[in-house]
């Protein structure tokens, strides 16, 4: 008896064939020859390739937390010019640029190169876009061919990318070929969702002479923070082979090689990471190297996504075995200038190396503080016809409110033109009170307005203002236009609100061992924002829930790391704050910690 009935077959048969013609359409319509990497090398493109490497470790200071790991990691080296004509898609969406990384094995996008973005721009306009930007000196034009060296996205996964490697060629005299290498673009991320940017130029001041092996060799300050159990500060040494000598054949197979290690200020050595191609070779991204790639991936099934899990592994080790304390996330800054006395500052760089290309995403807590804010401070320039510009560091969008009498004017969230008078033209006279009535606060703290909420008044802000990287053109300004109303609310929000305030601040004032000073007034006094003639009821309930979501999170971290054991270097830790301003205030280096450490005054 058949096992299986001719309709059956028949069905099978037909599905089969079906499948097989669908996957020989889909080989037909990747297939653009000619797509090997002579190809490429003979239309100028660079040759791309699928890159097995090993990633290793070793730490060095302090002795008692020595520690060294080597992993295997996945890579491509791909010319992005290549890669965005589309020369570089494999059949059967084992490697395909741009589109949602869940539609091929392997994959790229320009989103999270360079800064983040909605996928439009290409690389090449991403990386002229930052080149400009950064005022390295290096013009657009001058840039032949650029190489990127990164971590691909795999079967939808698109995880963490700690480096990108940018190569960038010039052009030869004539214009027409690839030149020597111009710069190479380390661009880092860490795991708090940041990211920078190193452009090291071959005729940099700070280059030097390379180790044995290498091409080129950088000395220079680090900015950025990637590491909590490193401190901000320090300088780096990278020696890098250059994958594409000005002498390569065009059947030249590129080398990935980068050492970089970690200095204190001192120039001491701390730490040493290395990226090195192998030991496998590169495989060529084209169509005859399907099986090769798929034999690689299925050799190192895992190393895409397990980035993060080794990284919380040496993590663990670094903490709790080798007894490592951590340095809180610092807010990214490119220099160190405005900084000084703030913990965990950048080493001073003079040539403007590192750039900051990306930061954490604006918490929904904020923008409605900066919609509340904004709000009020427009009915509050009516009653003390005071004026308010906040201009951010961190990039966001400033703020401008214009003083009583300027019909300058801002719109419900705040945002208004700086330009303009009632009649079009201001006199130097009038300019002279408009400036002179408009307050000018410049701050990078990524909470600025949900912090403004949750002080209990303009002081208390003040004495919090150094250790948050916000000043202020005028105290006094300050104070009048952030004062009390005159006749404040009583009612329900208003209450639960100063009550969120004063159990916040109380915990601060407990981790303190210096009493406030006598011009700081008590946790009771009414806020700003409790006033009715301006922001009505259920605009005050807002800030209610602001209020209890913001001190509900801050006392959440400290608990779960409490609980984790967790431990912060001594006097940093974030509940410090107030400490370390009144600190400030009574002339005291903030961030010299209490003796025995961290001290309550209710122990």
């Amino acid at each position: 008896m058949s096992l299986v009935s001719p309709s059956t077959a028949v069905s099978l048969l037909t599905a089969g064939l079906g499948i097989g013609l669908t996957l020989l359409l889909h080989y037909r319509s990747y297939v653009k020859p000619p797509l090997s990497s002579s190809s490429n090398t003979t239309d100028g493109f660079l040759p791309s390739f699928f890159i097995p490497a090993v990633t290793s470790h070793g730490r060095y200071l302090p002795l008692t937390a020595r520690n060294s790991f080597s992993y295997s990691v996945l890579y491509v080296g791909v010319d992005i010019d290549a890669l965005e004509s589309g020369r570089l898609n494999l059949p059967f969406r084992v490697f395909a640029y741009s589109g949602h990384p869940i539609t091929k094995i392997l994959g790229l996008r320009s989103n999270n190169y360079l800064g983040k973005g909605d996928g439009r721009d290409s690389l090449r306009e991403k990386l002229e876009a930052f080149l400009e930007r950064s005022e390295c000196g290096i013009q657009t034009h001058e840039i032949r061919r650029v190489w990127m060296v990164t971590s691909p996205s795999f079967v939808g996964w698109e995880g963490p990318n700690p480096l990108t490697t940018w190569y960038c060629y010039g052009k030869t005299k004539d214009g027409t070929g690839r030149g020597p290498l111009k710069c190479v673009i380390l661009e880092v991320h860490n795991t708090f969702g940041e990211a920078h940017a190193y452009v090291l130029k071959a005729d940099s001041p700070l280059r030097h002479e390379p180790a044995a092996g290498y091409d080129l060799a950088f000395t220079f300050p680090r900015s950025f923070h990637v590491s909590p159990f490193n401190s901000r500060d320090g300088y780096y040494r990278a020696d890098i082979i250059d994958p594409f000598p000005p002498d390569a054949p065009p059947s030249h197979i590129p080398q990935v090689k980068i050492l970089l290690r970690l200095l204190t200020p001192e120039h001491t050595h701390k730490l040493t990471a290395v990226l090195t191609s192998g030991p496998s070779p590169p495989i060529p991204l084209e169509p005859g190297s399907i099986s090769a790639i798929l034999a690689a991936l299925a050799k190192w099934p895992f190393t895409l996504f397990s980035v993060t899990a080794r990284t919380f592994y040496q993590a663990y080790i670094l903490h709790y075995k080798k007894k490592l304390a951590l340095f809180p996330r610092p807010e990214p800054k490119i220099a160190a200038e405005g900084q000084e006395g703030v913990f965990n500052p950048p080493e001073k760089d003079d040539q403007r190396l590192g750039i900051v290309i990306g930061r954490q995403k604006e918490a929904w807590t904020e923008r409605k503080a900066r919609d509340v804010i904004g709000l009020w401070a427009q009915g509050r320039a009516e009653h003390v016809g005071v004026g308010l510009e906040v201009n951010f560091g961190n990039g966001r969008e400033r703020m401008v409110i214009a003083p009583k009498g300027d019909d300058r004017h801002s719109n419900g969230n705040g945002h208004g033109s700086s330009n303009g008078h009632r009649n079009g033209h201001a006199s130097l006279h009038q300019q002279k009170d408009i400036e002179s009535e408009t307050l000018r606060i410049t701050t990078s703290d990524p909470n600025f307005f949900t912090n403004l909420l949750l002080s209990p008044s303009p002081q208390h802000s003040l004495i919090l203002f150094p250790e948050r990287l916000t000043s202020v053109s005028t105290t006094s300004l300050f104070l009048t236009l952030f004062a009390s109303p005159p006749t404040p609310s009583k009612d329900f929000p208003a209450r639960q609100s100063a009550s969120i305030r004063s159990r916040f601040f109380l915990h601060l004032y407990s981790y303190s061992t210096l009493a406030p000073t006598p011009q700081i007034p008590s946790l009771n006094t009414y806020h700003f924002s409790d006033d009715p003639t301006i922001l009505d009821w259920r605009t005050r309930l807002q800030i209610t829930r602001l209020l209890f979501w913001t001190w509900f999170g801050e006392m959440a971290d400290e608990n779960l790391l409490n609980m984790l054991k967790g431990r912060f270097v001594p006097g940093q830790e974030p509940w410090l704050v107030w400490d370390r301003g009144m600190k400030r205030v009574w002339g005291i280096d903030p961030n010299v910690p209490n003796d025995g450490g961290s001290v309550r005054l209710d122990e």
